[in-house]
């Protein structure tokens, strides 16, 4: 999980002055509470070994995988790429998590605003910037990776607002 997100982050790794922000799927509560719906490994998971590789894994006591929860199917994984793993641990990136209702947000938000109708899985990282670029000075730059197609998730989004499909 997250290679999109190492693509977009490789090119920056040894460049202090840019600072590396992976969104995870929050999906319905984040990971909080004694029965989190949420598919955000390095933010509510637990080093563990899942097809080989060691990384931050979402697992129950006994180091067995838990189901996980996100609206997009593409983050609906509870596992992260080693690389990941290794970015956290190191302070490198820092991982954050935004709510499915936050991704629905934003993908009507940037549908609005901008004529681009994204996938469900650049929706949080959009959701993430709306709420952190306020606070940014005026100079910064903010770069995001605006990957997949939205139009396969229509049916998905409808759905989830309400609408009869």
């Amino acid at each position: 999980g997250g290679s999109k997100a190492i693509g977009m982050f490789a090119p920056f790794l040894d460049d202090k002055s840019v600072k590396l922000i992976g969104v995870e799927a929050g999906g319905e509560t984040g990971p909080v509470g004694d029965n989190p719906k949420h598919s955000a490994t390095l933010s509510g998971g637990k080093p563990g070994v899942l097809h080989g590789n060691r990384t931050y894994l979402l697992q129950d006591v006994h180091g067995q995988i838990i189901e996980t929860h996100s609206i997009s199917a593409g983050l609906d994984y509870p596992a992260v790429g080693p690389q990941h793993a290794a970015l956290k641990d190191s302070g490198r990136a820092e991982y954050v998590w935004v709510t499915d209702k936050e991704a629905l947000n934003a993908i009507q938000t940037c549908s609005r605003t901008e004529g681009i109708i994204p996938a469900l899985e650049p929706a949080h990282a959009i959701a993430y910037v709306i709420k952190m670029a306020k606070d940014l000075p005026k100079d910064h730059i903010v770069l995001l990776n605006l990957c997949g197609r939205g139009d396969k998730d229509m049916v998905t989004v409808a759905k989830a607002l309400g609408y009869d499909v």
